[in-house]
């Protein structure tokens, strides 16, 4: 017979197994968790809980592609967990543990044999992930960012195919007019009788909807200080035409000083009309071609060396030069371009955006798809592209017959840098959408 405790231990019940210990934790922390998201809810608004849960299914899609084409592979996966933190439940089919856990950040997949540093079971040593061909270890690297990038075509389809977005196109963006938000006082817009509330349809004959798109500074840049500018606008139904000369921008107004500037604060109105499935479906792998360079020049200038110190800047700041009005027809700093964004941020952004309709909100998940799977494929570790890295230089150096396996441990120094930067690069994102979120 087993004996369960000592003696003098009679009374003393014995303490749970660790298992059922983590479960009790789990069951805490999803209350906790579920409270908070109520109270965000109930507090800020149902929009902000939605948007959370979507990022959340997001990066919950980008393991399943991990998932299915690891298992697809034959390589062994013992854990599939949707969020992270102490378990709430789970159950075991075949050799895989599923379940949830508390805290709902994403989710995660435990593929044994990652690398030569990870120890694994001699009987488990064909299935793990260093001995599998190179087509299939860069197939289950990649299918993480692959996922988000189908996720991405699907939310455009619909965006622009069922709901509609701002003129019809996520890459050039034509407005049909510019609403008159506000007109500054001794300006050339003043001077020329601009009013609160009237929308300009047409700079010099040349309507705004065949402009190309939706920021009247660049198209003022054309011009010269002292130039005369004739603007058609309509004002209670009526057109009429509104002659100013263009003065040099203030200092404090955002923008280079000295450039033309009317003095005015602007806000695009769009073309909203859905194209239609089919069409989406056509149009669709232009416009994100179109979005995806755009996006790729964007993750490198934001990485260039004048990028990063600009970034840092304005990190010193409080990011008080963001968000400044440009003055000369945008309502948004031309800075902004210059941060990134934190997952409150993103959550901020998005309850914004949805606003403007499901089309936007459905563009704004397309771009941060689009994003993710772009920054995660960037050839460093311990992101995805650092793994297909690995992959690719393997493939490279091993000949016939004789297979060439990289030391992980050393690039575990790299492998720090990128983590410690990452997390920095969060901390500040974070610090500057609290200080002085992004203004849309």
């Amino acid at each position: 017979m087993t004996q369960t405790h000592r003696p003098d231990d009679a009374g003393v019940p014995a303490p749970p197994p660790p298992r059922q210990q983590q479960d009790a934790a789990g069951r805490v922390g999803m209350v906790v968790t579920l409270s908070a998201l109520a109270a965000l809810g109930v507090f800020a608004g149902w929009i902000y809980v939605w948007v959370i849960l979507g990022i959340v299914v997001m990066i919950f899609l980008h393991e399943l592609g991990h998932f299915l084409t690891a298992k697809w592979s034959g390589m062994k996966v013992t854990e599939f967990f949707i969020s992270f933190g102490p378990r709430i439940w789970s159950f075991r089919r075949g050799e895989t543990e599923y379940g949830l856990k508390a805290i709902p950040a994403g989710a995660y997949v435990r593929i044994v044999g990652m690398n030569n540093l990870d120890e694994v079971d001699p009987a488990d040593e064909p299935r793990t992930y260093r001995q599998q061909s190179f087509p299939k270890r860069l197939l289950v690297v990649s299918a993480g960012s692959i996922m988000h990038f189908i996720q991405a075509w699907i939310l455009l389809v619909l965006a622009i195919g069922v709901f509609g977005v701002p003129g019809g196109s996520v890459t050039d963006r034509s407005s049909e007019a510019w609403d008159v938000r506000e007109v500054r006082a001794r300006s050339a817009a003043a001077e020329a009788g601009f009013e609160d509330g009237d929308r300009i349809v047409a700079i010099d004959g040349e309507r705004v909807s065949s402009l190309d798109t939706d920021d009247m500074s660049s198209v003022l840049r054309r011009y010269d200080v002292g130039d005369d500018v004739r603007f058609t606008v309509e004002r209670d139904g009526d057109e009429r035409t509104l002659d100013a000369q263009l003065r040099g921008r203030p200092e404090g107004e955002g923008g280079e000083t000295g450039s033309p500037f009317l003095g005015v604060g602007t806000s695009a109105v769009y073309d909203m009309g859905a194209i239609g499935i089919g069409d989406a479906i056509l149009q669709s792998p232009g416009q994100m071609a179109g979005f995806v360079g755009d996006s790729v020049a964007a993750i490198g200038d934001f990485f260039s060396p004048s990028g990063l110190g600009n970034y840092a800047d304005n990190v010193s700041n409080g990011g008080t030069e963001s968000n400044q009005p440009s003055g000369g027809g945008s309502s948004s700093g031309e800075e902004d371009g210059n941060r990134m964004v934190s997952i409150v941020g993103a959550v901020r952004l998005a309850a914004e955006v949805s606003e403007q309709g499901i089309g936007a909100l459905l563009v704004f998940f397309f771009g941060i798809n689009v994003f993710i799977g772009l920054l995660n494929m960037v050839p460093l570790p311990p992101l995805d592209g650092g793994h297909a890295a690995v992959a690719i230089y393997e493939r490279i150096r091993s000949r016939r017959g004789r297979r060439y396996q990289v030391d992980m441990a050393k690039l575990l120094p790299l492998t720090y840098v990128v983590v410690l930067g990452l997390t920095l690069l969060g901390v500040t994102a974070l610090y500057l959408d609290v200080v002085n979120p992004i203004n849309l």
